[in-house]
């Protein structure tokens, strides 16, 4: 089996890891700070495919592969994920934005339905389009991830980072760290927006830039929400613990991931909006993440060109979480069985 080196600790690197392990390869995974401490700490943890884009297809076959994965990776970690199914509302505020929902499929619920179903729902919805959800608690999910990983032999370094790669014959032959070059048959890039700067070093362009997104956290003893809602400028997510998480902001910030005022104002209007009550509420949590965007959206997974053993696995931009398996499943398959 294959010495593989794996470069980032988010969702994306995990996953990556988990399944290369239970295929017998050999990881090393490498995160320059803490496992799931960037994009992958700042996301909901909702499962939507309906809103993957040109990738709904891959997103639902992703979504698939959720039940038996945690399965495994609950058993062999000890964590539990907090998976669920869990129902999303798009509510529409007009007529005509009704009709537009309406011709997407799924189950339409009238403003009458829509209270008995949400009642905590602004009155100003005219109805709304349900549809089968799920969710995951990401820094669970990441940390079963990478405990399960390192259950079948992967070595996992945090506060590590890749500070170069070593390329001769067009191969990559080791990475290097501050510490030690390590030895590998194979390398994965899943550093997020920072995939280039690790590319750079074997000559590598990858087009990925940083998109900040904004999440908070808000707690409420009156606001029960048993459904996410959905909507054009975000959402809001209710969590195991109580909490609900109001998410959805897109900010061209360069690397800069500290939450913001105005990205505070936000998501609070947007929470206030859907559901009124949530004025009310405690800001329990502001905070932000850094997630990777490719120029098209659709993220790369791919062979590095004119690299043979070199991989890039970036660019799921709000869809990290959601696409992770099928990410893991697709990496696996071009390593395969052969040490090269």
């Amino acid at each position: 089996m294959a010495r593989v080196v794996v470069i980032g600790g988010g969702v994306i690197g995990c996953a990556i890891a988990e399944r290369l392990t239970l295929e017998r390869h050999h990881v090393t995974l490498l995160e320059r700070d803490r496992l799931g401490g960037r994009a992958s700490g700042a996301a909901a943890g909702e499962l939507s495919p309906q809103a993957a884009g040109r990738t709904l297809e891959s997103a639902a076959r992703s979504l698939r592969m959720f039940p038996e994965l945690v399965a495994r990776i609950e058993k062999d970690a000890g964590v539990e994920a907090e998976y669920r199914p869990l129902p999303a509302l798009l509510p529409a505020f007009d007529e005509d934005e009704a009709a537009r929902l309406r011709a997407c499929g799924g189950r339409w619920l009238d403003a009458q339905a829509c209270r008995g179903m949400a009642p905590s729902l602004t009155p100003d919805a005219v109805g709304a389009l349900l549809l089968n959800h799920a969710q995951i608690t990401p820094p669970r999910f990441v940390r079963a991830l990478a405990r399960a990983a390192a259950s079948r032999g992967a070595e996992i370094r945090e506060g590590t980072p890749a500070t170069g790669l070593v390329v001769e014959g067009g191969e990559v032959r080791g990475v290097r760290t501050p510490s030690a070059t390590l030895e590998a048959d194979w390398v994965v890039i899943a550093a997020g927006p920072w995939s280039s700067e690790v590319a750079s070093s074997a000559g590598i362009t990858v087009d990925v830039r940083p998109q900040r997104g904004q999440l908070a956290a808000l707690s409420s003893t009156s606001v029960r929400l048993t459904q996410s809602i959905f909507w054009s400028t975000g959402y809001l997510v209710p969590k195991p613990d109580g909490t609900v998480i109001a998410g959805g902001t897109e900010e061209d910030s360069g690397f800069d991931d500290r939450p913001t005022v105005a990205g505070a104002a936000s998501l609070l209007s947007f929470a206030c909006r859907m559901v009124p009550d949530l004025g009310a509420a405690t800001l329990e949590r502001l905070w932000a993440g850094l997630r990777p965007v490719t120029p098209d959206g659709e993220p790369i997974e791919r062979l590095a060109p004119g690299v043979a053993n070199l991989i890039v696995a970036t660019g799921h931009h709000r869809k990290g979480i959601l696409l992770s398996p099928l990410a893991a499943a697709t990496v696996a398959s071009m390593i395969g069985g052969s040490r090269k």
